[in-house]
Order: structure tokens, then C-alpha cells, then sequence
């Protein structure tokens, strides 16, 4: 009988195991989630880039609160005229470094040639986006929650490859669907996708380069031919906090594996005490949407290592049939090349010269100095006027573009006020706090930006 019961409780285990899980949503994730497993957790995770890889606007004008970091974007010049949002069926992107546009039908604007069909966010400027072109959305596999590339065209439209149960990337595009979770949570989600099937381009995880720098999104080819191959994304990643917004988004340091390379200045390096090891170590030498310099882009790559060589990067790759991919020594170990790691600072230095500074540098040029000189992140620049009455303005500077948070306490540790909460990009910033409903009395503003907090004091006399 015990046998009868035990190959029961089996088979039910089984069955209910095996029994498929369908999508339900990320509104239905959020009334768990909301607050667990830290505070604001589903609030947080709707301020990185995943919730918007796509956007359906169904030919609707956005709010202009859509986005979380950025303004409802313009709109491009295509064949002549100017489009109406009645002309977008789909924003892509719109966080941090560009957008494009999806017509009625699902095919992507390119516009006629020389026409400009892509916005390039950082530095608000329309480039080209393969105009005169024909490009259908087929970019579903990493845009998207529940894709099936086989699947009917979503919404009926002929432009589109493929069908998915939820825009952008959602909840369960990483933690698979969770219909039999949300009704009984000792149910596990299946899994969905890790990061490296999203962040990467070539199918043999070779890397590829053109143009002069990496693609986009092929961190995952970075990593397994890096030192830290034996590491996942998240070792250093919150996948629920931003990483480009300064949003707490990275949750390790180098020196936490390297002892004293940032904090007691063992790896520092002679005249080089305000940089931080990703600086020269993860140098952005991959493009999104904007070229900054030479050697110089808008992403960071994921190599680490760097060569001591004076190879410059155009001869480091490799052509197979007219594509070319980053070179890898026969273990398929790869480094990071001089010209991106010292010449995108160092625009007098000749490749020869950085290899002779760079070869044993952080022994034979060692910092004197105990420590590294840190870069400031944030600074608390003026409040005035302060004695006040009711109303006074915080001047502050941010390095980076920063999620900032401004609370106002009182002298019990109370917060009376919450002054400001929201993207900012680097520069100086104003930010008027408002003393007509508090009381006479000595007060604290506490400012964050990322991971590095700033007070002042400040008192209200009525």
C-alpha cells in the first residue's frame, strides 16, 4: 500500500511538473513582487531598459511620462513628410541610446536614401538606419516575452516575423511563463532565457566588428572568451536595477575578487590615481547607437584582459566570407587592443609608445601613493539661501547620468519631504525644496546618485 501511495505522489508530482505553464503577464508578477524581494522591486525592475525594448503605441500619441528616463521622442522625416504617431505602430528602444520607429504594417522606418530614420538619444541627434532599405521586425527573439518565430505575424502585420505573448522583455522572458506559480508559489517557474541568449550576435559566439568597433549586445561573446569566462552576468549585475542609469545596477567591484585594486592602491598606476580599473579594462569599445571618439563608442566591452602588443584593432580580426570577428588564440581566450584601452585618452600617444608603457604596467609604474585618487560622483555644490524662509535651491553636480533621489529629514531621522526622485544626465542641476508646510527647525537633505550618497544641513526659520 505505502509503494501504491509513494508511485501516486510520484506520478501527481510528475504530471503537475511536466503540466505546461502558460504566460500571465507582468501585472500579475507585480502583486507578489511588488515589494519582495527588496522594496520597490517591481518598480525598480520597470526602470531598466528590458520593459522597453519595444513599445506599442497602436498609433496612439505616448504620454509624456512613458518612458522612465527619457521624453516621448521625436518623430522622423520619412520619404519627405514628417510622421505622425498615427504613422508608429511600435517605438524601439527609447532608453539610453536610441530609438527607432515600426509603420502600421511592422516593417522598421528607413526612409529614402539620405533620409535619417534613427534617433540617437545621448547626443539628440537623427543618423542613418539602412535607408532605402526594406527591413521587416525581426528582432523579436530579444525584444520580446513568449517569441515564436514560427508563429503567426503579431497583430496580422505583414512586417513583423514571428508572435510573442508580451512586449519587451518581461518577467517571464527570463523566468519562463508562471501560470501554475501564481496559483501555487511552491510551483517554481521554469526558466526562461539567461542573459548571454539575448547578448549575442553570432550564432558560434565568435565576435563580430565592423566599423571600426564591437556590435551592440554581444556581451555574452565578451565574456566566455574573457579571464572571467567562469562568471555570469549577474556575478556583477542586478538584472532588475539599472547598470547604464547608475541605478544600483552593478552589485560587485573589482577589487572584491582583486584585493587592493581600488582601495588601497596596490594595482594603481603612477599619474593615473583618478581612473577605475573598468576605464582601461572595459574601454567602450562597442557601438550601440553613437561613435564618441576614434577608439571610443558607447558601450563597454567585456574582455579585460588587455594586450601588451602595439596590434592595432583593425588588425586584430579575422574575415570569413566579408564578415569580420575579434581575434581568439587557440584556447579562444581574447583581449582588449591598445588603441582602445590607451589611445582613446591618450590621442597623442602613438600604439608603439602605449605598448611600452602598458607592458608590466602596474608594477614598473606603481603609485606612490597609498590609494587611488577616487572621481567624485556626486557633489553637494551651494544650497541657498540657507538660513531660509519658505523656499530654497540645492545646487548639485553629477559625473555620470545618475537616477537621483533627494529625501529632506528632520532631526529625528523622520523624512518630512521627498524633494526629487528621477533620471539626470552628468552637469550641474537645481532643485527647489519647499519649507511652506514644515515647522521652524534644523534639516537634513540627503542626496544619492547611484551608489554614493551626499548630506547638507539646512535650517527653516518662520
Amino acid at each position: 500500500m505505502k509503494k501504491v501511495l509513494i508511485c501516486l505522489f510520484i506520478l501527481s508530482f510528475t504530471t503537475l511538473s511536466l503540466q505546461a505553464q502558460e504566460y500571465v503577464g507582468d501585472e500579475a508578477c507585480a502583486g507578489c513582487h511588488a515589494n519582495f524581494p527588496a522594496a520597490d522591486f517591481f518598480d525598480n525592475y520597470k526602470l531598466t531598459g528590458h520593459p522597453w525594448k519595444i513599445y506599442h503605441t497602436a498609433g496612439d500619441t505616448p504620454d509624456g511620462d512613458t518612458w522612465p528616463h527619457t521624453p516621448v521622442p521625436p518623430l522622423p522625416v520619412v520619404e519627405g513628410e514628417e510622421l505622425g504617431w498615427g504613422d508608429v505602430e511600435y517605438t524601439i528602444g527609447n532608453f539610453y541610446w536610441k530609438t527607432r520607429y515600426m509603420d502600421r504594417e511592422g516593417y522598421i522606418y528607413t526612409g529614402l536614401e539620405g533620409e535619417l530614420t534613427q534617433w540617437n538619444l545621448i547626443n539628440e541627434e537623427w543618423v542613418n538606419y539602412n535607408a532605402g532599405e526594406v527591413r521587416p521586425f525581426n528582432c523579436g527573439r530579444c525584444h520580446t516575452t513568449g517569441y515564436d518565430a514560427e508563429g503567426d505575424s503579431q497583430h496580422g502585420l505583414p512586417g513583423i516575423v514571428g508572435s510573442w505573448e508580451e512586449d519587451a522583455i518581461r518577467c517571464e522572458a527570463c523566468h519562463g511563463p508562471s501560470s501554475l506559480h501564481v496559483e501555487n508559489t511552491s510551483t517554481p517557474p521554469p526558466g526562461g532565457k539567461d542573459c548571454s541568449e539575448c547578448h549575442y550576435r553570432d550564432s558560434e559566439f565568435r565576435m563580430p566588428w565592423s566599423g571600426g568597433f564591437m556590435k551592440h549586445h554581444q556581451q555574452g561573446e565578451d565574456l566566455s572568451h574573457s579571464p572571467h569566462d567562469a562568471m555570469t552576468c549577474m556575478s556583477c549585475h542586478n538584472p532588475h536595477r539599472s547598470t547604464v542609469y547608475n541605478d544600483e545596477g552593478l552589485i560587485a567591484s573589482c577589487s572584491q575578487c582583486h584585493p587592493g585594486s581600488e582601495d588601497n592602491g596596490y594595482y594603481s598606476v603612477q599619474g593615473m590615481g583618478d581612473l577605475s580599473c573598468k576605464d582601461c579594462h572595459m574601454p567602450r569599445m562597442g557601438k550601440s547607437a553613437n561613435i564618441i571618439g576614434t577608439y571610443e563608442a558607447d558601450v563597454r566591452g567585456h574582455l579585460f584582459s588587455i594586450m601588451t602588443e602595439p596590434i592595432a584593432a583593425a588588425d586584430n580580426v579575422y574575415d570569413v566570407d566579408g564578415s569580420l570577428f575579434w581575434n581568439q588564440d587557440d584556447d579562444g581566450n581574447a583581449e582588449v587592443t591598445l588603441d582602445y584601452a590607451c589611445l582613446a585618452c591618450h590621442d597623442d600617444m602613438s600604439l608603439a609608445e602605449a605598448a611600452d608603457f602598458a607592458e608590466n604596467i602596474h608594477t614598473e609604474h606603481q603609485s606612490v601613493s597609498s590609494a587611488p585618487e577616487v572621481p567624485v560622483t556626486l557633489h553637494i555644490d551651494s544650497v541657498y539661501p540657507n538660513p531660509f524662509n519658505p523656499m530654497t535651491t540645492l545646487n548639485i553636480t553629477i559625473d555620470k547620468p545618475y537616477i537621483v533621489r533627494i529625501n529632506l529629514y528632520d532631526m529625528t531621522g523622520r523624512m518630512v519631504q521627498d524633494v526629487f526622485s528621477g533620471p539626470r544626465t552628468p552637469g550641474s542641476h537645481t532643485f527647489e525644496v519647499d519649507g511652506r508646510n514644515l515647522a521652524t527647525g534644523i534639516y537634513f537633505l540627503n542626496v544619492t546618485a547611484g551608489s554614493e550618497s551626499a548630506q547638507t544641513k539646512i535650517m527653516l526659520v518662520k
